[in-house]
């Protein structure tokens, strides 16, 4: 089972399913929080065609379902896969995180677990999104 500092991802068949680690439950929660509201709000308002789908997620951030996705995915593949605009909810362009679905390289993990950034880039986007006449 892959592991990070905040969650655990449990790969069964054809899902991944994310799960809060609880030794950093809190993190874990808003990790999974923010990619169930990234895919459902900011997306769509962006045209952020380069996440992985979120199929599933509860509004509590106990999980969140993804389509399994095939990797390594190289850094050349990674970087060409993070838009050459702000914002962008993945950041890091870190070749583990991301992988091929359905063919495309997706980002696999585009969580934030701190509450101050998280916050921070909500404000951010909202205000893009304003400059666009969208709010």
């Amino acid at each position: 089972m892959p592991k990070g500092v905040f969650r655990r991802v449990l790969l069964v068949g054809p899902w991944a399913l994310k799960l809060p680690r609880i030794r950093n439950l809190p993190a874990g929660l808003r990790c999974n929080r923010w990619e169930r509201e990234v895919w459902q709000r900011w997306r769509p308002a962006f045209g952020w065609e380069g996440l992985c789908p979120v199929l599933f997620a509860d509004p509590f951030g106990l999980v969140v379902v993804m389509p399994r996705a095939e990797q390594p995915v190289s850094q050349a593949e990674a970087h060409a896969a993070v838009p050459d605009h702000y914002p962008a909810p993945w950041c890091e362009g870190k070749p583990q995180d991301y992988g091929r679905v359905a063919g495309r390289v997706v980002a696999l993990d585009y969580g934030i677990p701190y509450s101050d950034f998280l916050l921070d880039h909500r404000r951010d986007l909202l205000a893009a999104l304003a400059r666009q006449g969208g709010a």
